[in-house]
Parts: C-alpha cells; sequence; structure tokens
C-alpha cells in the first residue's frame, strides 16, 4: 500500500470518528433529552430506551447488525469496512459521552437548530469518507438490491413512518420539531459535501471511458451522456462523459475514475437545479394565454 493510500485511510478514519462523536453529541445534548427524533434507526433506539430502559447507543449497534452482515455480504466487501467502524463508533459515542455532556431543554429553536446543525454535520464527515452510519440507508440498499426499489422512495417511506411513530411516542409537537432538525441536518450535510447545492454536474475526459461508463451506470445507477471532444493541442478525437450525481455520490465518482484511470481529468460543478429522471420532475408548461377576439359590433 503507499504513503498516499496509507495517509487517505487515515484521513478517513478521522473524518468517521469526527462525525461519529458530532452525530452522539447531537443526540445527547439536544435530541434525546427532548424527545426529538432524528429519525432512521436512532429513532427506534430512542422508542427502545423508552419502553425497556435500553441504552440508546448498543440498541443502535444491534439494529446494525444483521444489516451489516447481509449489506456486506450482499454489495461487496468493500461496503463494509468503514460502515461497520462509522456505526460502532457512533454508536459506542451516543452511550459514553452521555454521562459527561451537558442537556439543552426548554428551549426548542435552540435544541431543534444545534441538534439537527451538529447531526448533519456528522453525517457528512461521514459521507466524505466514503461511509454511511448504518440504518436506514443500508434497508434502502438492501430493498434496491433485492427489489429494484429506488432508494430515495424507500428512505422517504421509512422517515414517514418513523415520524408517525415519533408522533405516536411522544406527541405530535417532538415529532414537528423532527421535522424541523431533518431539514437544517441536510442543509448542514449538502453544505460539508458539496457545497450550498444538492446535486453535481460532472465532466470526465478518461483514456477508458467505456470503463468508466459502465460503473456509474451499474453502481450509482445514474445516466451517463457521450460527447465528443477534441483535444485543442493535440487534435485527438476524445469521449467526453457527463453525468449528474447526488451529493452523496460524488466520492464514489471520484473512486471509479481514479479507479479505471488515475490520469483523467475531471471537471464537477454545482448544479442549483436539476430537473428529469432521478431528480426533481418537469414541471408541466402552463398553456399558452389565448386572447379571446372582440366581436364585431352590428
Amino acid at each position: 500500500m503507499s504513503l498516499k493510500r496509507v495517509g487517505r485511510f487515515l484521513l478517513d478514519l478521522l473524518l468517521i470518528a469526527a462525525g461519529s462523536a458530532l452525530m452522539a453529541l447531537a443526540v445527547d445534548v439536544f435530541l434525546d433529552p427532548n424527545d426529538v427524533v432524528p429519525g432512521g434507526f436512532t429513532a427506534l433506539a430512542m422508542f427502545a430506551n423508552r419502553l425497556w430502559s435500553w441504552p440508546v447507543g448498543l440498541t443502535f449497534l444491534a439494529l446494525n447488525v444483521p444489516l451489516l452482515i447481509l449489506g456486506t455480504w450482499l454489495l461487496g466487501a468493500e461496503f463494509g469496512p468503514r460502515t461497520i467502524v462509522a456505526t460502532v463508533l457512533a454508536s459506542l459515542a451516543i452511550d459514553l459521552l452521555r454521562p459527561y455532556v451537558p442537556v439543552v431543554q426548554g428551549e426548542p429553536l435552540l435544541y431543534t437548530a444545534f441538534g439537527g446543525l451538529l447531526y448533519g454535520l456528522g453525517q457528512g464527515l461521514v459521507f466524505r469518507a466514503d461511509a454511511t452510519a448504518g440504518g436506514t440507508e443500508i434497508l434502502a440498499k438492501l430493498l434496491n438490491h433485492f427489489y429494484g426499489l429506488r432508494m430515495s422512495g424507500s428512505l422517504l417511506a421509512m422517515d414517514v413512518v418513523v415520524l408517525a411513530l415519533a408522533a405516536w411516542f411522544f406527541g405530535l409537537a417532538p415529532a414537528l420539531y423532527a421535522l424541523i432538525v431533518a431539514w437544517v441536518a441536510e442543509r448542514a450535510l449538502n453544505f460539508v459535501e458539496t457545497g450550498a447545492s444538492a446535486s453535481q454536474s460532472v465532466f470526465i475526459i478518461a483514456q477508458n471511458p467505456e470503463q468508466i461508463q459502465q460503473r456509474i451506470l451499474q453502481q450509482l445507477e445514474r445516466g451517463v451522456t457521450l460527447l465528443a471532444g477534441e483535444g485543442g493541442y493535440t487534435g485527438q478525437q476524445r469521449v467526453v462523459l457527463f453525468t449528474v450525481v447526488s451529493r452523496r455520490e460524488v466520492a464514489a465518482v471520484r473512486k471509479i475514475v481514479s479507479q479505471a484511470d488515475p490520469q483523467a481529468f475531471m471537471v464537477i460543478n454545482p448544479s442549483h437545479e436539476v430537473l428529469g429522471e432521478g431528480f426533481k420532475p418537469l414541471l408541466h408548461p402552463r398553456p399558452p394565454y389565448r386572447v379571446r377576439p372582440r366581436r364585431a359590433r352590428p
């Protein structure tokens, strides 16, 4: 293993550790003391804590273990290690930090805004390391693998179920606060991953575009457009790959391109609005305004 790869691996571990700690602080300081769920398996662990007094962190880990094993088996060895590390660290940090951190209660603006901010920043750091903290994302990937369900639809359905359970467990007000937390966390995650935009347009010039094209189509399920290009200096004909991906898939695209052609040239631009399949639906055009002709006077 080269020094560059070792340095990247250590940086990823640092990002995972920092992200897991921020997510744990968000749960311990702001969210759990106020019965506000951050979503996913963390919410299920909080429900179990209220019903049977189980530790939130260990319950979160126990819920993830079968999915981690199944995900590693079905989705490949590269899926497992980083996500396992992130899940274990986040679970342990939630329980170990709880006795030593202060609790913020009584001010909804503070615990919803800062809870969502810390949770989103933590998720963003974990995603930057090409990992996830487990939970519903693994389940969504497995549903996509077995039944072909879109991950976005599966995640939305699971979030709706979690919010409905939160309203039943804690009342309507904490469930509505959870919506604010989710919105703030999403904005923070976007900022860490790809800035203010939700999507990124990517141009790739490589020696073997076919391999990159196939991996993007198969692994990310994103469309790829082939553009004809010509080198301004050499005059050589080149194929330029163009694709648009979500902020969570940027790291995966970098990895695909670097593995296929380390000498490739890639440009990533923020896309403030992307309309079409896989992103926002196209708006139906408004029918043209027609002027009714005046009737001639008799």
